[in-house]
């Protein structure tokens, strides 16, 4: 599944391409495509009638931060969804979903961190959270806009009790935001819509990101394989 869109990556221009280098010595940037599955975006709108709650593990993306300045001009993020992989609970309604999402044209929503406003703490230490308030672009059918995130940054070095779990250092991710759909073009005309689907979707990311190389990474991912007996799809 992934390693399609690993090679496209966390250039979190949400267009495609890779990260730009580190300015800084001490920056590291680290990949978002977990093997075992376990990064998550989750959407939840509500309405009169119901919530939908939709989500998927099909996340890919990288992470780029100086851990001595969380302020500075290193901190970038993107991250991209696979729309068609939205699972809501029910089959029939994931097609309608994915095609109000514009999936068959734009596959992909993704989101570029720009800019961290304020941080709870400049450096990040280990196993230790930080909570931010950053600015960044959502994209969705083609359309992108500024978006205010508040998010979650914890640290993990190599080691420990998760030194055999995930190749090298990696870093955890948690991020929320809420996407106006009338601003995207999501149509929630006549009588039915309003009362199923609410104005605005609330998303939740959750990802791990390594800083492994290319062969640690598929080391790890063949591991995946053999304990799950098949590849992430």
């Amino acid at each position: 599944m992934t390693r399609m869109l690993l090679v496209a990556l966390w250039a979190w221009t949400f267009a495609n391409g890779a990260s730009a280098p580190a300015a800084s010595p001490s920056a590291r940037t680290y990949t978002i495509d977990d093997a075992w599955g376990r990064d998550t975006v989750e959407f939840r709108t509500t309405a009169p009638l119901e919530d939908i709650v939709g989500v998927t593990n099909q996340v890919t993306g990288d992470l780029t931060a100086d851990p001595k300045n969380l302020l500075g001009p290193d901190t970038a993020a993107h991250v991209r969804v696979k729309l068609s992989s939205l699972k809501t609970g029910i089959a029939a309604r994931d097609g309608h979903v994915a095609k109000a999402l514009g999936a068959d044209e734009k596959p992909f929503a993704v989101f570029t961190l720009e800019k961290i406003r304020s941080a709870s703490a400049r450096t990040l230490e280990p196993n230790v959270g930080v909570d931010v308030v950053a600015d960044g672009t959502f994209e969705l059918k083609g359309i992108r806009k500024p978006l205010s995130v508040s998010a979650r940054i914890t640290s993990i070095p190599q080691g420990g009790p998760f030194s055999q779990m995930r190749p090298r250092n990696f870093v955890k991710l948690v991020a929320q935001f809420d996407v106006p759909l009338a601003d995207f073009g999501v149509e929630r005309s006549g009588p039915v819509l309003p009362m199923q689907v609410g104005e605005a979707a609330h998303i939740t990311v959750t990802v791990l990101a390594s800083d492994a190389s290319p062969d640690e990474a598929e080391a790890y991912r063949q591991g995946a394989v053999k304990y799950l007996g098949k590849s992430r799809e």
